[in-house]
């Protein structure tokens, strides 16, 4: 039962991104990210399997799950379009009695050409945020959450649903070409943990 409970919510992380990358361009006016002049020069030169965070990285007692490359077929059009290039995933999971089916950390890692992945970063948020206010679905809300800047562009935001209280975080961000969108369900507390492992991501990519 557990290991069908964490599936679903990866499952659900899963679909949601697809989603909200497939249709921002359709969607969402708000202006792409501006590249700073560091974006334009420099790129990343080591592989997304060496940037994912370890779980004695992570604030809290985390294990991790899985790990797999990623692959064209599960990319929206968008993403190919974009000059995707290649990427990384990994799964980990809150190691917490209290909770049957724990707190789940995505971390999604894409390469894309040139200054593409600061675009995906504002199509990632603004698609998703767009997408669910197009569905008018009475049970879910969206809202964009403030954070510090990481790296060259980044953004956030939560979405819940009422019919089961559950809520969901997405935090996205680019750096030297490199896009990541780090995933978490559970708490505002469970938020900052997903918060301050992106930065600890974004300290990887050189």
């Amino acid at each position: 039962m557990v290991k069908k409970s964490i599936s679903a919510i990866i499952l659900l992380m899963t679909v949601l991104i697809v989603l909200s990358v497939g249709i921002a361009g359709c969607t969402s006016q708000t202006p792409a990210a501006s590249p700073t002049p560091e974006t334009t020069k420099t790129v990343s030169t080591i592989e997304p399997s060496e940037m994912i965070v370890q779980p004695s990285e992570i604030p809290g007692n985390f294990t991790l799950v899985t790990e797999r490359e990623r692959t064209a077929s599960e990319l929206s059009e968008w993403a190919l379009d974009h000059g995707w290039k290649k990427g990384y995933s990994v799964v980990y999971r809150k190691n917490d009695p209290n909770s049957p089916s724990g707190t789940i950390i995505l971390q999604n890692i894409s390469i894309y050409a040139g200054e593409n992945a600061t675009l995906a970063v504002s199509d990632t948020i603004d698609g998703l945020a767009d997408w669910i206010t197009i569905e008018n679905n009475a049970t879910m809300s969206v809202e964009k959450i403030s954070i510090p800047a990481i790296g060259d562009a980044s953004g956030s935001l939560k979405y819940s649903d009422k019919s089961d209280n559950s809520s969901m975080y997405v935090i996205a961000f680019a750096k030297k070409g490199v896009f990541q969108d780090i995933e978490t369900n559970g708490t505002a507390a469970d938020y900052e943990t997903a918060r301050q492992l992106a930065e600890i991501a974004a300290a990887k990519i050189k």
